[in-house]
């Protein structure tokens, strides 16, 4: 990849999720930073994928990539990059939607040059699936022009946002018994951040007993509110008691201690909803996001070729697939050396 602005080429649902899906976040960050964007919605083009692939660009990212066949992720001919917003659990953790996904990443997860997850506590998973090059990318990042302070009357003393699980069922009835929580499931980002402006506390709740680090959190953090949360997976993200406040997954007691404490404590509860805010603002943006990604694609630099048609012949890897990847050619060849 060379050391101008890079031509992305996003491979997600951009369309058929459309305007929920974090592809549609992306698309505007790596164009604030300079990059040019080529978009591919690979669930609606999926009969095309061969060859929509192969077109120019410095890097491929790929956002989940269900289904899609490793081979033709190894023919693009630039590095390619998986940014993997699920929750696959840990090595010691898992359950069955994990497993599930775990299944599903299997197919491919092999073929990309760099896979990136959103959270810092499951690396060693895609690691034991077979990823080459794992890092970590935080999902959890504020788009600066929607999450923001608005300045506005607290109307809720605490605010629940999001689906309700059979978990956080349990966990906000239990809650309840004692305080009074705003429940609800806002999808539209503007309406989503007037109404964590409205609210002294927010909640941040686990959908399953696998820790996670909700994307949530940025938007909770970037509205200014003081967020309440259950242990995040993710710990270098914010720090517990100076930018937001944790409790021990699935203890309500701790949650209903906590919300009564900082409901008298206005000071204090207002002194880290400003330092999260800050901090949100200045190290996890989209923007940055989008830098950090290029930057991590740079340093290692996956070096890859495009032929000119067939008359040159075709690269492949030690299973005779097709590749543009110049480091699995040379392993085809140095284990066909070695079988002679």
């Amino acid at each position: 990849m060379g050391h101008g602005s890079p031509v992305v080429h996003l491979v997600g649902a951009q369309e058929t999720n459309y305007p929920w899906g974090f592809e549609n976040r992306l698309i505007p960050a790596f164009e604030a930073i300079g990059c040019e964007v080529i978009g591919t919605d690979y669930r609606k083009r999926r009969s095309e994928l061969h060859r929509l692939m192969e077109k120019q660009a410095d890097f491929v990212l790929v956002c989940k990539g269900e289904g899609i066949p490793p081979q033709i992720i190894r023919s693009a001919p630039c590095p390619t990059a998986l940014w993997y917003a699920e929750q696959v659990g840990s090595l010691g953790a898992s359950d069955p939607l994990a497993e599930f996904r775990r299944r599903e990443l299997a197919y491919n997860i092999a073929a990309f040059d760099y896979v990136f997850s959103h959270d810092q506590g499951n690396l060693g998973v895609y690691e034991q699936l077979g990823a080459r090059r794992v890092g970590w990318l935080a999902t959890a990042a504020v788009d600066i022009h929607i999450q923001k302070r608005l300045h506005l009357d607290k109307v809720y003393d605490v605010t629940f946002v999001g689906t309700i699980t059979p978990r956080r069922k349990q966990i906000i009835d239990e809650i309840s018994k004692t305080v009074s929580v705003n429940v609800t499931n806002i999808w539209e980002p503007i309406e989503l951040n007037r109404t964590f402006n409205q609210s002294k506390i927010v909640l941040n709740v686990h959908l399953s007993d696998l820790l996670n680090t909700e994307t949530r959190i940025a938007e909770v953090l970037g509205a200014g509110a003081f967020l309440l949360t259950e242990k995040i997976s993710s710990s270098d993200l914010v720090t517990d008691g100076v930018h937001a406040v944790e409790v021990e997954p699935g203890n309500t007691q701790e949650f209903v201690s906590k919300i009564i404490y900082f409901l008298e404590h206005d000071e204090e509860r207002e002194r880290i909803a400003a330092a999260g805010h800050d901090h949100i603002r200045a190290h996890h943006t989209l923007e940055i996001r989008a830098k950090q990604l290029i930057q991590m694609v740079r340093k290692d630099g996956v070096r890859k070729i495009h032929w000119p048609g067939e008359e040159l012949g075709v690269l492949h890897d030690s299973s005779l697939r097709r590749t543009a990847d110049l480091e699995l050619f040379y392993k085809a060849i140095e284990n066909s050396v070695k079988r002679v």
